[in-house]
Formats: structure tokens, C-alpha cells, sequence
């Protein structure tokens, strides 16, 4: 092997095809694949890099990293390091011929490239995210393939053997070869799911897509069921008494479990005193326990339509954890003074029983509020409560809005049902000020808490959300002036950003806008390291206030915990909290995907009813390729490639981020009105397709 290596490093540019290597060594048939063999462990061991055409190239002595990859679905990806990289800020960009053979998701080692251009190049993969796929069993004619569920990874999965009676039906795969740059991956069916349209066949899709289990192991719940219905007298020993205060909680109408509460007095001066309860479920959940492995594994609950994937078993998170009304509960309290001006003057931390004086949902709080005569009667033994928090929150959020805290006001759609159940709409969710309310009361506690394990702890969990990166905002500045709007791409800062949204409020173009400067933001994450959180404006921030769904929160809990014994010992070593920050990140991310995947297809079988409609779109973004429409009644996001517009040849004009047509001067910019005609829709990889529709003769592009 160390002859095969040593001839491929001596060879003009250290490199060599296959067919000048099996010549040179004079191979015959049984040469030929002990030299093949010996080539991919070269590869496979990182000393030689395979390119197209079977070419071999001796890999550079160059220092290897390692980190997970995301890969995209035209073919490149971005490392996220496990560590440090010298000279280099943020991910490795991986472009498509230097993946190897990677899927999404994947822990990679790598090399550096290019510096510069912070580029890399995968040499192997060490731990495979997933080794089953789950797609539809299809047929070209010749051969039986898999079309994934998920556009990042390759676009067909070879499957062997007599699976014809399962043609067009859902089936999960298990990967017996993962592919290279010239080769499909292989593999083997292993389940089968049913057809497209079957009953609840999209959630479990997207329930085996991303690793997903509603049921716990035997161990886990076998601890569950040991736990106790009621509180003992044992479990209130060194507690802070807040059961005689007004306590109330607001959550959804449809929530089933609750982790916070709150409470208000008036202080002297137009200030109040504002506690924030939260549900102690380190008492009740042990670090190292089964319970424990299995929540960090889990790493935060996953929010379905019509079901939870949750992190901590039932009997935990809706009974003995839940702050239920009118029962006596263990919380974790922070009780903070505010003045007249919104600044937290004093501050205090308790292991605490509380008792919930009344379970309030949003729109009932909001119904106070605004007065409403029934509601006001029915709870008016707290309204006045309610009223004093919302004087509180507004106190809280003038004051992080001072500071230049970004609030995104984007619409939140949801689907609405008909009476069968089945997807009728996709609609606006209503967003009052008692959602932001009980928001000012968490994000203050979250900071507090922040604050406090930076002070007296060795090491904690941060809740970061770094600046933008500059290229990006660069591209955001000149995308923004694509529509006459003007944005210093050298003034990277929160209170520039809310400045700018404040500016273009009540355009009709505001939403889109809105869309494009948040998608110039990085993704907020769990860190070891204090960078601040940017949205927030926050030097000091950290999840605190959802132990229940959370698995940062509930160690944030424990650290708090130490604390308040009058120890910094958490339990936790600082590479252990490192690992939980990077796995609670991932998880999250994972549970983000899978709720968008899922919503993504419940609108893609609305959509289905309106094939060959015409509908109301809005252009959110001009590429070379193509535009990225939504449509603007259903939320829902479609692409238009340049080969549809087919009335004229259409050139790219990046300044003004407008394609133009040679012939006719029509234009497609950013933020423009059309109307598009819904072509087809792939509910699998939840994508739609439209056509434009030409305003004038009212016909298809």
C-alpha cells in the first residue's frame, strides 16, 4: 500500500487517474481490485483525495478538524468546527466536488483549503447522522430507486431485489453504501409506510425522517411512574413560601403543561416587584438518571399540528411538574424590583413551593385588556393583577427597546381545520400584547439568571446569538437598495437594525423586507462562551424559563441550584457542558426542520386542491436562476425557474436585483406583485411550482 502511495506522490502534480495506475503497476484482473481496494483506504484513511474521473490525488500533510456537516441542496455545505480553526471565523464552506460522500448532518473530518475563503475539503466521515432514509419508491423504467424525503441529500437511493409490489409507496431504506462523487448510494428496505395520501402517513414520514420517538424506553418510564402524585412535607424543606401570593399562569388555550407563572405588587415610586415561577423539574429529574439521558438525548420537545414528541415523559411534564392551578408546586422563582424606568434594581433567587391562583390563557388576558365586559366579570378577582402586569411588562420592554433589542413583528401563520380535521386554511396567527407580556417577564428572568452563574459560577450555559456575519449584511445592504432602501452595511449593530424596520413600517412591502433582514442573521445557539446575544441586545443572556421542554433550562436549573447550596460544585465539568451546548444546538435545529417539514406538507395538500388556480404572489427574491415567490394568502413559498418564462430570454441584472427580458423589457424585481399560476406540487419534499401568469391576456408565461 505505502509502494501505491509513494507512486502516486511521485507523479506530476501528486496525482494520477485510475486507468495510468492499474498500466503502470501492470495489473491484471485479480490486481485490478486489490489495487482498487487499497485506493479507497487510502481515501478512506485521508492519505489520497479522489476528484472526478477517478483521479487520485496525495493529500497534502495538512491538520485535520473536525465538525458537522450541513450540506445544501445544490451539493456544498458548511462545517460547523468542533473547535478552533486558525485564521478562521465561523463555518467551513465545502464546495460540491469536496463533500465525498457526506450526507447532512454527518460528524466530518476535514482540511482547510483556502483561508481566505474559508474553505475546506471533507477527507472522511467518522459518525453517520442517520443510516435509514425515508422517500418513495420509484421506477425510471430500468431501475427501482428511492427519491429521498429530504432535497439535501442525493436524489436517488438504489435499492436491488424484487420491490416491485411497493412501487409509489413510502418506504424507509437502511444505507448500505453511501456514494461518492460518481456513484448513487445503495441500500435496502427495511420498512414500509404506506402511499403518499394514506392517513397520518406525513407525520410519520417526517417522525422517521428525522430520528423522532414519542415512546420512551422502559427505564425512562419506569422512573416516570415512581414518581409521586402529591408533594410530602420533605419536598418542601428549605423552600421560599410563595403560596399566599397571587400567582397566576398564561399560556396557549391548548397547552397541557405549564412552566412558568407570575406575579405582581406595586412598589413605591411607579415600580413593582415582578416574580417570574418557574417549574422545578431538577428535583424531580436526577442528573445521570435514565430520565436525564434520555431529555439531553432528546435535547428539547418537538411541536407537531396535531401531536408533541416530548422531551420528558408525560408524567413528569403534564402532572407532577406542571404549575397547575390551585396545587401546591415546586418552582425555581427569580424575584425582580423594577423602577419607574424599567431597570431591575434588586434581584433574588429561591428554591420555592408556589400554588397557581388561576390558569389563563392569551386571549383571555387580551380580553381584559382591552376591556371586555364578560371576561372582566368572570375573572374579576385577578384583573387587576393582570392589568399591573402588563403596566410591568411595558416598563420592562420600553427599556430593552431603548437598548436597541430587533423585534421581528413578522405574521405567524397556522392552519386552520375543518370539522373532519382535515387542512382548510392557512391563516395569521393572532399575536397580541399578552404574548409579549409574559415574553418581558421571561427574557428578564433569563438575563438575571445569565447574570448571576457568570458571576459566581466557574463555567455555565449561554443562550448566544452573534452579529451578522459582514458579507452577509454587505449583500443585505445591496439587496435593500435594489428597492430604493438605504442600510450601512458598517453599522452592524441591534439598534441600527431596529431603526431600519421602524423605517418601513406600513409599507406594503414590509413583511418581505422583514424576511430578507432576518435571513441575513446568523441562527441563535447554546455556548460555554459569553458573545452576547444580538437580537436581544443582551450582554448576558440564558434559557432559564422552559425546563419542562428545554434540556439547557434544566441544567441552567442545576447550576442554579448549586448556587443557591451554597456551592459552586454543579456536578457538570466544563467539557461536558460544552458537549451539552453543541447537542442541545443540533437537536433544536432538528426539531426546528421537522416542525417546518411537516407544516411545510400539511400546506402542500392545501395547495393540491388549487392546481391550475391563479393566485396573488409577491416576489421575495430575484437569482440568475429564477425567482422565489409567496403566495399571499396562504404563506406559502414556490419557485419559478427562468426556463418557465418562456415568453422571452430573461438576463440577470444584480445591482437592481431585476431579471429582464431582451425583447419585450418585461421585469421580475424584488418585492413586485405578480400573479402565478400553481403548476405542481411534491408534497414530499414539500416544494410547490408555479407559472407566472401574464397581467395583460391573462395567460401563462
Amino acid at each position: 500500500m505505502e509502494d501505491l502511495l509513494g507512486y502516486i506522490r511521485r507523479q506530476p502534480d501528486r496525482a494520477a487517474n485510475l486507468r495510468h495506475i492499474l498500466d503502470d503497476f501492470q495489473a491484471d484482473k485479480t490486481d485490478r481490485k486489490q489495487i482498487k481496494d487499497m485506493l479507497d483506504q487510502l481515501v478512506g484513511d485521508g492519505k489520497l483525495v479522489r476528484h472526478r474521473g477517478n483521479r487520485y490525488e496525495a493529500a497534502p500533510e495538512l491538520r485535520m478538524f473536525k465538525g458537522r456537516i450541513s450540506l445544501h441542496s445544490d451539493g456544498y455545505g458548511f462545517v460547523t468546527p468542533e473547535e478552533t480553526v486558525p485564521g478562521i471565523d465561523g463555518d467551513i464552506f465545502i464546495p460540491p466536488p469536496a463533500t465525498g460522500s457526506a450526507l447532512d448532518r454527518d460528524i466530518v473530518e476535514f482540511v482547510i483549503v483556502s483561508r481566505k475563503s474559508s474553505e475546506g475539503r471533507v477527507v472522511r466521515v467518522t459518525e453517520r447522522a442517520r443510516t435509514t432514509i425515508v422517500g418513495q419508491l420509484r421506477f425510471d423504467g430500468r431501475t427501482y430507486f428511492v427519491s429521498p424525503a429530504d432535497r439535501k441529500l442525493p436524489d436517488r437511493i438504489l435499492v436491488g431485489g424484487d420491490v416491485s409490489e411497493h412501487k409509489d409507496k413510502i418506504v424507509e431504506v437502511e444505507l448500505t453504501k453511501f456514494g461518492s462523487e460518481s456513484t448513487w448510494p445503495a441500500g435496502t428496505i427495511v420498512g414500509v409506510l404506506g402511499f403518499i395520501d394514506d392517513p397520518d402517513v406525513e407525520t410519520i414520514v417526517i417522525m422517521r425522517k428525522y430520528g423522532l420517538e414519542t415512546a420512551f424506553p422502559e427505564e425512562v418510564e419506569s422512573e416516570a411512574g415512581r414518581q409521586p402524585v402529591e408533594l410530602t412535607e420533605a419536598d418542601l424543606e428549605g423552600r421560599t413560601d410563595f403560596r399566599d401570593r397571587d400567582i397566576i399562569t398564561i399560556d396557549p388555550a391548548t397547552a397541557r403543561d405549564f412552566d412558568d407563572a407570575v406575579d405582581v405588587e406595586p412598589l413605591s415610586g411607579g415600580g413593582f416587584r415582578v416574580g417570574i415561577h418557574i417549574a422545578d423539574v431538577a428535583h424531580f429529574v436526577a442528573m445521570g438518571s435514565a430520565t436525564d439521558k434520555e431529555a439531553r438525548n432528546r435535547g428539547c420537545s418537538v411541536y407537531f399540528p396535531d401531536r408533541v414528541v416530548p422531551m420528558l415523559p408525560e408524567k413528569l411534564s403534564n402532572t407532577i411538574c406542571s404549575l397547575n392551578p390551585r396545587t401546591d408546586r415546586l418552582a425555581m422563582s427569580v424575584v425582580l424590583e423594577v423602577d419607574g424606568e424599567g431597570r431591575v434594581q434588586k434581584e433574588s433567587f429561591h428554591n420555592s413551593v408556589i400554588r397557581s391562583r388561576e390558569r389563563m390563557n392569551y386571549e383571555q388576558v387580551q380580553e381584559i385588556l382591552d376591556g371586555e365586559g364578560s371576561v372582566r366579570k368572570r375573572y374579576h378577582a385577578i384583573v387587576g393583577i393582570i392589568e399591573e402586569l402588563a403596566t410591568a411588562a411595558r416598563l420592562l420592554q420600553s427599556r430593552r427597546r431603548a437598548r436597541g433589542t430587533i423585534d421581528f413583528d413578522l405574521p405567524e401563520p397556522e392552519l386552520s381545520y375543518d370539522e373532519s380535521g382535515k387542512v382548510a386554511g392557512v391563516v395569521k396567527a393572532e399575536r397580541h400584547f399578552s404574548h409579549k407580556l409574559i415574553e418581558e417577564f421571561m427574557i428578564a428572568a433569563n438575563e438575571s439568571v445569565a447574570r448571576m452563574l457568570e458571576n459566581e459560577m466557574p463555567q455555565t450555559l449561554y443562550r448566544i446569538h452573534e452579529p451578522p456575519d459582514p458579507q452577509r449584511v454587505g449583500e443585505l445592504s445591496e439587496t435593500l437598495g435594489a428597492l430604493g432602501l438605504r442600510f450601512d452595511p458598517k453599522k452592524i449593530t441591534p439598534l441600527a437594525f431596529q431603526r431600519f424596520l421602524d423605517s418601513v413600517v406600513g409599507r406594503p412591502d414590509e413583511q418581505m423586507i422583514s424576511f430578507v433582514v432576518l435571513r441575513s442573521f446568523r441562527q441563535a445557539v447554546y455556548s460555554t462562551k459569553n458573545l452576547g446575544h444580538f437580537g436581544l441586545a443582551s450582554g448576558c443572556y440564558t434559557h432559564f424559563t422552559s425546563p419542562i421542554r428545554r434540556y439547557p433550562d434544566l441544567v441552567i436549573h442545576r447550576l442554579l441550584k448549586a448556587l443557591l447550596a451554597g456551592t459552586r460544585r454543579s456536578g457538570y465539568i466544563p467539557a461536558e457542558l460544552e458537549t451539552i451546548a453543541q447537542k442541545s444546538s443540533a437537536q433544536e435545529r432538528i426539531a426546528d426542520m421537522a416542525e417546518r417539514d411537516l407544516f411545510e406538507w400539511k400546506r402542500m395538500v392545501l395547495l393540491e386542491e388549487h392546481i391550475g388556480d391563479t393566485l396573488d404572489a409577491i416576489i421575495t427574491s430575484v437569482l440568475g436562476r429564477g425567482l422565489r415567490v409567496e403566495l399571499v394568502d396562504y404563506f406559502i413559498e414556490g419557485y419559478i425557474g427562468v426556463d418557465e418564462l418562456t415568453d422571452d430570454y430573461y438576463d440577470f441584472e444584480p445591482r437592481s436585483r431585476t431579471l429582464i427580458g431582451r425583447g419585450t423589457r418585461r421585469k421580475y424585481r424584488l418585492g413586485q406583485k405578480i400573479q402565478v399560476m400553481v403548476a405542481r406540487i411534491d408534497k414530499l419534499i414539500g416544494r410547490a411550482y408555479f407559472m407566472p401568469v401574464l397581467a395583460k391576456k391573462g395567460r401563462t408565461v
